[in-house]
C-alpha cells in the first residue's frame, strides 16, 4: 500500500470508527434512540475528515512540517482551535434539519464542552499526523546517513588499496634485477594479498584469523626485501581470532610501522604483532623500533588517515587508535575494537 491510500485509509477508517463510537455513546446515555440522532455525528465525523484534510493541504503548502518545534506548534494549537469551533455548529445545525434541536445546544455550556471535545479530537490527529511524519524523516535521515557511510567507506578503500598495491610493487621491484627467485616468491605473496584484497572489497569486516593470513604473506614479502634487517614475531590469543575487524585494517598499521620506522633504520628492526582481549574489547598491538614525533603525523599519509576514518564510520566512539613512543626506541601502535558487533562475514554493515 503507497503512502496516499495508506492515508485515505486511515482517515476514512479513522472517523468511521470515530462516528460509530460516539453513536454507541448516546445509543448507551439516552433512554429514547433513535436513528435520526445519528445523523449529526455522521455528519459531524464527515466534516472532521474533510477539515483535516484542508488542514493537511494547507500545512504541507506553507511547509509547517520544516518549522522548528517551537514554531509549529503555535500555529497548530491556533489552528485546531480555529477547526473546532464550526465543527460544533455543523452539528447543530444539522440536529435542526433533522428535527432534534434543542435551545440547549446553544448553551454556553455546552458550547464550550463540545468545543474543547473538539479541541481534543483534533489535537489527537495533528498529533499523529505530524508524529508519523517525524519518524519518516528521521528513518529517511538514517538511511540517507547509512548511504553516505557506504559511499565513504568505498572512497577510503579506493584509496588504500592502490596505495598498498603501489607500495608492493615497488618492493618487488627492488627485488628482479638482484634476486629473480625472491622476486618471483614476493609475487607469489602479493598474489595471496590481491586475493585477498578483492574478496575483502565485497565485505565491510573479515576475521581476524583472515587479516592475519594476510599479514604474513605481507611480512614474508617484505622480509624478502630487507633480509635480515626485518625481524617479525606475530602473538594471536586464540580467543580472538574469530573476532570481526574491518579488511587491510591491521595490514595498514603493519605497512606504517615498517614503512615509516624500521625501513629508515639502517641496521633494521623488529616488528611484533599482539593481540588479546581485554574485558569486552578486542586489544591489537603492533611495535616497531624506531621514534614517532608529532611532526611526522601529517607525513604518515592515506592509510593512517584513513584507519581513523573507517574506525570513526563503523565503530563510532566505541573504538579508539593511537601511536606512541612505548620508550625511545620502539613505536607502539595500539588498537582497541568492541567484541560485540553483530555481522556476519557475508553481511554489510548498513543492513
Amino acid at each position: 500500500m503507497n503512502k496516499r491510500r495508506a492515508y485515505w485509509f486511515s482517515q476514512i477508517f479513522g472517523w468511521l470508527f470515530y462516528a460509530t463510537f460516539m453513536i454507541l455513546g448516546v445509543y448507551v446515555v439516552s433512554s429514547n434512540f433513535h436513528l435520526s440522532m445519528s445523523l449529526p455525528i455522521v455528519v459531524e465525523a464527515a466534516f472532521f475528515l474533510t477539515i483535516t484534510h484542508i488542514f493537511r493541504l494547507l500545512s504541507k503548502k506553507w511547509d509547517w512540517l520544516q518549522l522548528p518545534a517551537a514554531r509549529l506548534m503555535p500555529k497548530v494549537l491556533a489552528s485546531i482551535f480555529l477547526m473546532a469551533i464550526p465543527v460544533y455548529f455543523i452539528r447543530v445545525l444539522v440536529s435542526y434539519f433533522a428535527g432534534i434541536y434543542t435551545a440547549s445546544l446553544l448553551s454556553p455550556a455546552n458550547i464550550g464542552g463540545n468545543v474543547i471535545g473538539n479541541f481534543i479530537v483534533l489535537f489527537i490527529w495533528t498529533s499523529l499526523y505530524y508524529a508519523y511524519h517525524y519518524f519518516e524523516r528521521y528513518n529517511l535521515s538514517l538511511k540517507y546517513e547509512a548511504a553516505m557511510n557506504r559511499m565513504e567507506l568505498a572512497r577510503l578503500k579506493s584509496q588504500m588499496n592502490p596505495h598498498f598495491i603501489f607500495n608492493a610493487l615497488n618492493s618487488i621491484r627492488a627485488l628482479v634485477d638482484e634476486d629473480p627467485d625472491r622476486s618471483k616468491r614476493a609475487i607469489n605473496h602479493l598474489s595471496n594479498i590481491l586475493r585477498s584484497s578483492l574478496s575483502a572489497d565485497r565485505l565491510e569486516l573479515i576475521t581476524l584469523g583472515e587479516e592475519i593470513e594476510t599479514v604474513r604473506d605481507y611480512l614474508a614479502m617484505e622480509t624478502i626485501r630487507f633480509e635480515e634487517r626485518l625481524q617479525t614475531s606475530i602473538d594471536i590469543s586464540p580467543s580472538t581470532s574469530a573476532i570481526l575487524i574491518p579488511p587491510l585494517m591491521l595490514q595498514t598499521l603493519v605497512e606504517n610501522g615498517i614503512k615509516h620506522g624500521i625501513s629508515k633504520l639502517k641496521r633494521g628492526g623488529q616488528l611484533s604483532i599482539n593481540t588479546y582481549l581485554d574485558m569486552e574489547e578486542l586489544v591489537v598491538e603492533v611495535r616497531n623500533t624506531g621514534h614517532y614525533s608529532e611532526k611526522q603525523k601529517n607525513g604518515i599519509g592515506y592509510g593512517i588517515k584513513n584507519t581513523e576514518q573507517r574506525l570513526n564510520i563503523i565503530y563510532g566512539n566505541k573504538a579508539s587508535f593511537e601511536i606512541r613512543n612505548e620508550n625511545k626506541n620502539t613505536v607502539l601502535t595500539l588498537l582497541r575494537l568492541p567484541t560485540d558487533i553483530k555481522l556476519t562475514k557475508n553481511e554489510s554493515i548498513s543492513n
